[in-house]
């Protein structure tokens, strides 16, 4: 019975965490998601001075963008771990947890 409260206590504290941690993830992406794509368009404008040749260009050119995509998505997913981390440690613990022996509580 202690076990179950105990569980409770800590699954209702994970969505807590989520909900406030996704709040503030929100509040904040924009300035976040601006200054890499910032970040990309400075690259990107940097490979017409630095090369001159077409190829050499587009190829820089892709080189930013993939650094781009890779830095968005690596911001994404920290936001999504530390969102929901705590909620799927609490989902893992309740089913290994479980009670298998079929007994009714």
């Amino acid at each position: 019975m202690g076990r179950r409260f105990i569980l409770l206590g800590a699954l209702a504290a994970a969505v807590a965490w989520a909900v406030v941690a996704g709040t503030i993830a929100l509040e904040r992406w924009p300035p976040i998601a601006a200054a890499v794509a910032a970040e990309k368009d400075r690259g990107v404008r940097g490979c017409a001075t630095r090369y001159f040749e077409t190829d050499g260009r587009e190829r820089c050119q892709i080189l930013f963008e993939t650094q781009y995509v890779m830095e968005r998505n690596m911001a994404i997913f920290t936001r999504l771990l530390i969102v929901f981390g705590p909620l799927v440690g609490a989902g893992v613990w309740a089913y290994v947890g479980r009670d298998r022996s079929g007994a009714k509580p």
